[in-house]
């Protein structure tokens, strides 16, 4: 039932075409492991006649319809790296270094499907081949021989291609992820997405005919979370708002369904890297998406934490290279308990500057503007790991300040501190304010000067100052504050 391969090189993952039967497709396994999985994976436990609930629920509502014969059982595969060991005699995963759990990167089912083979996968990015620097993740348990182990990772899978297709794979996706990181979400399962698309059961066909926006929507919906749509200006071929929103959603934490209308394809969004910081001396005000370099994508038709640029250099025919240029729209799954959109933040940012000028601003044109949303005790805790670096009073007044459940965060910084991961000051915006409040602030400070705002009573028409603090100067900057997402660990 178990078999322990050692991998001392690429060409040892043929072995799985020995110990896997042919319709789990083993060959096709072996090719995409050797091509993007790192060489820190060392060893393969191969987990046999293993129930898949995800597999299941396509099982007994679709397959086990069928003429041909599908076998209703799975093969799991364990990653591990080589300080572990697996004595087969008395079924037991030993460690040299320790912890089983640090030394795991984590599973990967086969369906019994013939093509399109990979079923339910966690696997970590640190293993990924070219994986962005920072990736959406959350801890998923395993159950192995009497063992608990844990993977952070983002869940994939293939496209079943005759009753789910990308688009049900990327909706599964952030479900189960959400499923995972927040005990408030319910798992859906493979079949649960495929009936959830359809106002009534779509049978065998309808689901292999795809899935456009309107009912990844309506899945969301149906999942009783609140989906929020984005598209792109059609007669803006750059539309840069568009991009800047998708970049400070994924900065937030949050998993993006991805729409490629000319492409018929649907991914999700769950990472970025920025570009190697350069100073340049260029004039003009931008924004953190201008320092993206690329995106990290879970793809159906790839093994996940696919990286893809922003742009492509020139045009090109491949159908398999395609860029953030292509993406038209999105879908993000926003908390109850949000009002405050990222267009809002972004067509209020540029305003602050010139309706509340406050000393130790970077000059307009040499400015680069980052936003995302967090929890108010998120920051909190960011501000206590960095309490160094704020005036005592400054200090003393973020850590009271009665913050909503969720707040955005803006940074401006110039070009050098940029490079440095510093910032010249912060504001500190109400995400669960109303679209219609001219200035939904908690906070707006600098090294210099800082601006506490009374949010105790309504006033839409002007920035009602609750406290004006002048710290001290001398601090050379802020720490860029970077924890919604999870650093890759190159292995």
């Amino acid at each position: 039932m178990y078999t322990w391969i050692q991998l001392n090189s690429n060409a040892d993952l043929a072995q799985l075409k020995t110990h896997i039967s042919n319709e789990y497709n083993p060959g096709r396994v072996a090719e995409k492991l050797a091509e993007d999985i790192s060489g820190a994976v060392k060893g393969i436990l191969i987990e046999r006649n293993y129930i898949d609930k995800d597999y299941r629920s396509t099982f007994y509502n679709f397959y086990s319809k069928k003429g041909q014969y599908y076998r209703p059982d799975c093969v799991r595969l364990h990653f591990f790296d080589e300080t572990v060991r697996f004595e087969e005699t008395r079924l037991r995963l030993v460690s040299s270094a320790g912890n089983l759990t640090y030394h795991y990167f984590g599973y990967m089912v086969l369906r019994p499907t013939g093509t399109a083979t990979i079923g339910r996968s966690v696997v970590t990015p640190d293993v990924r081949r070219g994986a962005c620097r920072y990736v959406i993740t959350a801890k998923h348990k395993i159950h192995l021989l009497g063992y608990t182990l844990t993977v952070e990772g983002f869940p994939s899978m293939d496209q079943h291609c005759d009753i789910a297709v990308c688009a049900h794979v990327s909706c599964w996706s952030i479900l189960r992820h959400y499923s995972e990181r927040h005990t408030m979400y319910r798992e859906f399962l493979t079949h649960d997405i495929t009936m959830m698309a359809q106002e009534f059961d779509p049978g065998g066909l309808v689901p292999s005919k795809g899935l456009d926006t309107s009912q990844a929507l309506r899945v969301f919906q149906e999942a009783e979370t609140f989906p929020f749509h984005v598209a792109r200006d059609m007669d803006n071929v750059d539309d840069p708002a568009f991009y800047r929103q998708l970049g400070a959603y994924v900065e937030s934490g949050f998993p993006l369904f991805a729409a490629m209308n000319s492409r018929q394809h649907a991914v999700t969004i769950i990472g970025y890297e920025w570009r190697e910081p350069v100073i340049t001396g260029a004039s003009g005000m931008r924004y953190s998406w201008d320092e993206i370099k690329c995106l990290a994508v879970v793809d159906d038709h790839y093994l996940p934490y696919r990286s893809i640029p922003v742009a492509l250099p020139v045009p090109v025919a491949d159908e398999t290279l395609y860029s953030a240029e292509d993406i038209d729209e999105f879908l993000i799954v926003l908390p109850e308990k949000v009002f405050y959109p990222a267009d809002a933040v972004d067509a209020m940012v540029p305003k602050i500057f010139s309706t509340l000028p406050i000393d130790g601003l970077p000059a307009e044109d040499e400015m680069i503007i980052r936003y995302f949303m967090t929890t108010g005790s998120g920051f909190r805790r960011f501000v206590r790991k960095k309490e160094s670096e704020f005036d005592p009073v400054l200090f003393e007044k973020i850590v009271q300040l009665p913050l909503a459940q969720f707040v955005w965060v803006v940074e401006f910084a110039t070009e050098a501190q940029w490079a440095l991961g510093k910032i010249s000051g912060r504001a500190l915006i109400d995400a669960t304010a109303s679209a219609i409040e001219q200035w939904p602030l908690w906070l707006y400070h600098t090294c210099a000067e800082a601006l506490v705002f009374a949010r105790d009573s309504v006033s839409l028409a002007t920035a009602t100052v609750g406290g004006h603090i002048m710290p001290n100067a001398g601090n050379a900057g802020f720490s860029r504050m970077v924890q919604n997402l999870r650093p890759t660990i190159t292995k």
